[in-house]
């Protein structure tokens, strides 16, 4: 903002505009600082330049993500025509909610009535692509899992073969809008499977066995669950992934039974998931079901031109991001005010194939590992990135990233262009790389003069 001194000095005492000139005249002989112009803003007394910077961007296969103690996991496939087919699976341990179950009773006359896993959908947000009909299955897991291991999407558990899945009761049209009644209880909306009796009656024989006595032995006793999808061929739109809240309460294995004794009289026991589960989603993909082949030439070869950059989570696809000759912009006389790249959205999207609320800027530290942009210091989400609907266009600025490019205090290395949610979406985007012929990825370079 531009005070004009005079009006503002004959609205005052005499005395105030002395003070008020001894507060310029301070303020001019601070130390330059790094930041030199950031605030400045076209139309200031220094006068300002427009300019544009080249880049360099190719999209790259990113190898995988966390996806292990979120709130959110993800079941199910589909098939996107430019990126393929993208399956998800659940891997979970379930927990008692008591310990010594069945101890000092007779449990010889316990019998099965059902089995049913409940996974809650996440509210609002259900699912990504389709409520189109598929196959579940679950498998018992095999291996020991730790609270202590970062799991990733390119993790894959061992598993029993047998479909743990009641017969015929796996294929399945999601409805993730409407509650469930049970009896006299309602339960919100979730994903309901119920499993075969033997798996039902494998717990009952454990009753009063060290297997029921705590956590740590019933872990041992039964590893956890594989939730996935088995749906042969599908077609592109098919199917979705939906999202599963694990941190809900109500997502459990409850087991039904009765005592023959006492027919009238039901009886449950609940093995929850909770956060201290073991927890992750499991992703595979399959690049050659796409029908275009816009993604599979792009990772082919990087260094072709290409007006479309492609972003996939879950491991899927990132950008890489160079500014070459940024450095011939270090010219004496001239600060950089304001650094802004502008990455708009190719064309229009299938509804149900929303691109990322979200895109993040990362550089390379030391160790190869994503870090932080100095626009970044007053929080993730202060360099921008946020998806503007109206003129579908992600916007970051990189002003002291690029000022400390040029100043030499960062290595001119780039950066990395990232979807948002990336361990618990199956979101994806196709961008305007440089290339695009109407509206291209740009860099938008203001300068002061002095």
């Amino acid at each position: 903002m531009i005070w004009n001194l005079r009006n503002t000095v004959a609205c005052i005492p005499a005395w105030g505009a002395v003070l008020l000139a001894c507060a310029v005249f301070l303020g001019g002989c601070r130390k330059p600082e790094e930041d030199l112009g950031l605030d400045l803003l076209p139309g200031d007394p220094l006068g300002a330049e427009l300019d544009t910077a080249a880049l360099n961007v190719f999209t790259f296969a990113d190898s995988s993500v966390q996806t292990s103690g979120l709130t959110r996991h993800l079941v199910g496939s589909y098939v996107d025509p430019d990126f393929g087919l993208v399956k998800a699976g659940l891997v979970s341990q379930v927990r008692l909610t008591t310990a010594n179950i069945g101890q000092g009773q007779d449990n010889s006359t316990l019998v099965p009535d059902s089995i049913v896993l409940v996974l809650m959908y996440e509210i609002p947000n259900t699912h990504y692509g389709n409520l189109t009909t598929q196959q579940f299955r679950v498998h018992e897991v095999t291996e020991a899992l730790s609270i202590d291991t970062t799991y990733r999407s390119n993790d894959v558990p061992m598993v029993a073969i047998e479909d743990l899945v009641y017969p015929h009761r796996g294929m399945i049209t999601p409805n993730p809008y409407a509650n469930v009644e049970l009896l006299d209880d309602t339960i919100g909306p979730h994903l309901r499977l119920r499993l075969r009796d033997d798996l039902a009656l494998r717990f009952l024989q454990q009753f009063g066995s060290p297997n029921l006595a705590d956590n740590a032995a019933f872990l041992a006793y039964f590893k956890g669950l594989f939730v996935t999808v088995d749906n042969g061929f599908q077609a592109p739109y098919e199917g979705g992934i939906l999202h599963i809240n694990t941190s809900n309460s109500t997502s459990k294995l409850a087991l039904y039974y009765h005592d023959s004794e006492l027919p009238e009289t039901p009886r449950k026991l609940e093995m929850v998931i909770n956060s201290s589960s073991v927890r992750y989603s499991s992703i595979q993909r399959d690049r050659s079901q796409a029908l275009n082949t816009g993604l599979v030439d792009a990772l082919a070869d990087p260094a072709a031109p290409n007006p479309t950059v492609y972003l996939q989570t879950l491991g899927g696809s990132r950008a890489s991001i160079t500014f070459p000759g940024i450095m011939e912009h270090v010219v004496r006389g001239k600060a950089l005010a304001k650094a802004e790249l502008v990455v708009p959205l190719q064309g229009t999207y299938y509804p149900y194939y929303a691109p990322p609320a979200l895109l993040f800027l990362f550089r390379k530290d030391d160790d190869g590992n994503d870090a932080f942009l100095p626009d970044q210091q007053n929080g993730i989400t202060g360099i921008g990135g946020d998806f503007d609907t109206a003129d579908q266009v992600y916007r970051f600025n990189v002003t002291r990233y690029l000022q400390q490019v040029m100043n030499g205090t960062l290595a001119d290395d780039g950066v990395v262009l990232v979807a948002g949610s990336s361990g618990v979406s199956a979101n994806r985007a196709i961008l305007c790389g440089p290339d695009h012929p109407d509206t291209p990825m740009r860099l938008l370079l203001t300068f002061t003069t002095y």
